[in-house]
């Protein structure tokens, strides 16, 4: 039994999900600051939850020292709780709520099935891929993909990234293609249906398709990242 560890850098909040989605653990996180009163008030209730659930890994993330990852997973108030599985947020309650923080460990607490991490070679590729990404450099990313595809080509998430710099480089008919694996590797994996509806999109004349694809994202996506995805519904719908 431990207390929650406070994450202090982008490359330690990484290791974490990768050990933790390896041995089938859930991670719990509280994005919190060091203003915020409610945090203050909830944080021995987590505390005390981190040290009866031995199962899972607590951490703790101030929103205003680690920027970078309050700003990937959109956190906007504090506190906001998360609970992520094999990589993937599973449920996020905001709000200093006891009862909803108790009921979100136990229901997402698990134990669950241990998930092999890519292989460093494909980890590094797919880092490059992000980082080309980022820059706009959809064939470099293609192409950095490509190479951890190789190595890993049983990863639902690279396959989802590859269609996604195939549909930013009009080559959406390689995005579908890649979009259509992705979810077949994991049916429960809601990027790659965000995946399937844009590369729906790019081909054309596939809007029944695209919104069946993103209504199905919405129900297995999180709270936080539903908002463009309904975007991307309300624009079909225009």
């Amino acid at each position: 039994m431990s207390s929650p560890t406070e994450i202090t850098s982008v490359s330690q909040w990484n290791q974490t999900l990768r050990t933790a989605t390896a041995e089938g653990k859930t991670v719990f996180v509280d994005f919190h600051a060091v203003w915020c009163g409610p945090c203050k008030t909830i944080a021995p209730k987590y505390e005390s939850l981190s040290k009866s659930t031995p199962q899972s890994v607590f951490v703790r993330v101030d929103v205003d020292q680690q920027r970078a990852i309050a700003s990937k997973y959109q956190v906007s108030s504090m506190p906001t709780f998360l609970a992520i599985k094999s990589g993937k947020v599973v449920e996020t309650i905001k709000g200093a709520d006891p009862a909803g923080l108790t009921r979100l460990v136990k229901t997402h607490s698990g134990p669950n099935p241990p998930v092999a991490p890519l292989p460093q070679e494909a980890e590094d590729a797919k880092t490059a891929g992000n980082t080309a990404f980022k820059e706009g450099q959809w064939e470099k990313a293609i192409e950095h993909y490509s190479q951890a595809i190789i190595i890993a080509p049983e990863s639902a998430t690279l396959h989802a990234n590859r269609s996604f710099a195939y549909f930013k480089n009009s080559q959406s008919d390689k995005a579908l293609i890649d979009a259509r694996k992705s979810v077949e590797l994991d049916g429960n994996f809601g990027k790659g249906y965000v995946r399937l509806g844009d590369a729906y999109v790019g081909v054309g004349g596939k809007q029944a398709e695209a919104k069946e694809a993103y209504e199905k994202s919405l129900t297995l996506l999180p709270a936080s990242m539903r908002t463009d995805v309904q975007s991307k519904l309300d624009k079909l719908g225009a």
